[in-house]
């Protein structure tokens, strides 16, 4: 069973369908050619039945056999006493009877030539009715030569013996026809040089004469004879032609495949390379053409991701650790006018300055981590974020709980989404909420991924326009990859964040 599956699928294959395809052409063409020229070359050698009720008729046989035969044989009937060995050679001399011919070509001296022969026996009888010779041993025995004739060897043969033993010419009653156009004879008298009296007489008996209506049989037969030989030829020259054309073919489409897979990986450093100018060389110039539009779209999305970024790092520093360091500026600034008259003030705001300084020391870690996250291949992903909620909540000083369901191997673009995403929620919350608690759930299910920051902070009204919050950054990384974006929040009621990606 596992060989034949193995088979099968072989066959399944384009380089084998291709290849069965050639030999299947190839044989049925050579079928379709033997077939025509066999019908051309029958169709002219075999007679025509209008020629064969006109021309060959009972008077155009006989005048045909007297023309040739009637010189020889009367001069051999007319010796004293008749030789009936030079009869038996000279009816051995006596080739098949060719009733036509057709001359296909000529090579120099060498004329090349088909000919219909039909059989001929003949049988030479003397004027008492004893036969003479015979060219059929199979039809007369040679123990009949000096032997009265049997009349039994023909039917109907009595009445046209005697009739062209009596010197009569009449074609109709010297010809009879057994089966028409299949089988018939006719007797021939010989006369002596005065025309006066009878030397013997000639039985030609015909039979197996070729004409058209065998050409399905002769076709046949051909086809029949020769079948076996022309379809493993043609089936060994159609296979080994199918198989290298199709390899060929096949191995163009293996590089376009191997490059397309690269190019599928990110890799657009190799470009197929097809000069033969046929379809798939068209096909590979625009899938080249696409290569390179993709290649120059990616980086042009990446100059924008880049720009964006820069952006949204240039807001977060304006909003965050710019207004910090300036209110630390302020703060040392008025220390350092109080300084002299007023030490106590002086030392509240050098606190306050320290304060900022640190928080500003926060806000830059952060932003660290969001341009450097870590690794998400080699360790589990809940994992990764464990850690950093840690890290944050020892930071921070807020309490943080983490939640995992479930787990699906999301793909490497949507952890990283979810990671800036949680780091950004996180951030917001240090800064904004005033929480002590922040519960951080990620949900694994079978066709999406559902994550959520919820704090017990001050809130906000979702309805006002607040500036500086991330929330639109949020959103607009839950959008690149379809993912749906909601906060919930109220004044004094906290705080929830929620994302949910689908997975495929």
């Amino acid at each position: 069973m596992v060989f034949i599956e193995r088979v099968k699928q072989s066959f399944r294959r384009l380089q084998w369908k291709l290849t069965l395809s050639y030999t299947a052409v190839t044989v049925g063409t050579l079928l379709v050619v033997v077939f025509i020229l066999g019908f051309l070359l029958f169709s002219s050698v075999l007679v025509p039945l209008d020629i064969l009720n006109s021309v060959l008729s009972p008077k155009g046989w006989i005048q045909a056999v007297n023309d040739n035969l009637l010189p020889q044989w009367q001069y051999i009937l007319s010796q004293e006493p008749i030789d009936t060995r030079l009869i038996s050679f000279m009816f051995q001399q006596d080739e098949d009877l060719q009733v036509t011919y057709f001359d296909l070509f000529r090579v120099g001296a060498l004329q090349i030539r088909l000919r219909t022969t039909g059989q001929m026996s003949i049988i030479l009888v003397d004027p008492a009715g004893t036969v003479l010779g015979t060219s059929n041993p199979d039809f007369v025995s040679e123990q009949a030569v000096g032997q009265p004739l049997d009349m039994g060897i023909l039917p109907g043969l009595d009445e046209p013996l005697k009739t062209a033993l009596s010197g009569e010419l009449d074609p109709d009653r010297l010809f009879v026809t057994i089966e028409p156009n299949e089988r018939f004879y006719f007797a021939v008298p010989y006369f002596d040089e005065a025309e006066q009296h009878v030397l013997g007489v000639g039985i030609l008996y015909i039979e197996s004469l070729p004409t058209e209506n065998d050409l399905p049989a002769n076709i046949l037969a051909l086809v029949s004879k020769s079948v076996l030989i022309l379809l493993f030829a043609a089936g060994l020259i159609g296979t080994i032609f199918g198989f290298l054309t199709a390899r060929g073919m096949v191995k163009r489409l293996q590089r376009v495949s191997q490059v397309t897979d690269a190019w599928s990986q990110g890799d657009f450093s190799e470009f197929i390379k097809d000069p033969v100018g046929d379809e798939i060389s068209q096909l590979a110039v625009r899938l080249n053409n696409m290569a390179e539009q993709l290649q120059q779209f990616l980086k042009r999305r990446q100059d924008m991701a880049v720009s964006e970024e820069r952006n949204r790092l240039a807001r977060d520093l304006h909003d965050s650790a710019k207004q910090e360091a300036l209110a630390a500026s302020f703060h040392l600034g008025t220390a350092l006018t109080l300084f002299d008259r007023d030490p106590e003030a002086s030392k509240s705001h050098l606190v306050e300055a320290d304060n900022l300084v640190d928080s500003v020391r926060g806000e830059l870690t952060d932003l660290i981590h969001e341009l450097r996250p870590p690794s998400m291949d080699g360790t589990q992903f809940d994992e990764t974020v464990n850690e950093y909620i840690i890290e944050w909540a020892h930071q921070t000083g807020i309490s943080a709980i983490f939640n995992v369901e479930g787990f699906v191997d999301a793909s490497l673009e949507t952890k990283q989404t979810i990671y800036r995403i949680m780091q950004e929620a996180l951030a917001n919350v240090a800064r904004h909420s005033s929480s002590e608690n922040v519960v951080v759930d990620l949900d694994f299910r079978e066709k999406s991924v559902e994550f959520s920051v919820s704090d017990d902070g001050i809130g906000f009204d979702t309805h006002q326009q607040h500036d500086g919050m991330g929330i639109d950054s949020m959103r607009e990384r839950a959008d690149s990859l379809d993912g749906e974006f909601s906060i919930e929040s109220e004044a004094g009621k906290g705080t929830k964040i929620k994302v949910t990606f689908p997975i495929e």
